[in-house]
């Protein structure tokens, strides 16, 4: 079994997912077999700030098949 990988959306300038995007995104995932978890996390450097900036991500792994 494959390890998690998570898809960050662009922080530079003002390309920043919505939650369609997200949701989107998950949904092509999920129908290409995958497992898949919307998060959130503060960013890089601001994880100490009471009110760090958050950043979304989109992560995704293989399950075990059931067979």
């Amino acid at each position: 079994m494959a390890g998690r990988n998570r898809i960050y959306s662009m922080r530079k300038g003002s390309v920043q997912w919505n939650e369609e995007d997200r949701l989107a995104l998950a949904g092509m995932l999920i129908k290409a077999g995958y497992a898949v978890k919307i998060g959130r996390c503060a960013v890089e450097g601001q994880e100490e700030k009471k009110n760090a900036q958050q950043q979304y991500y989109v992560e995704y792994w293989e399950e075990e098949s059931c067979t």
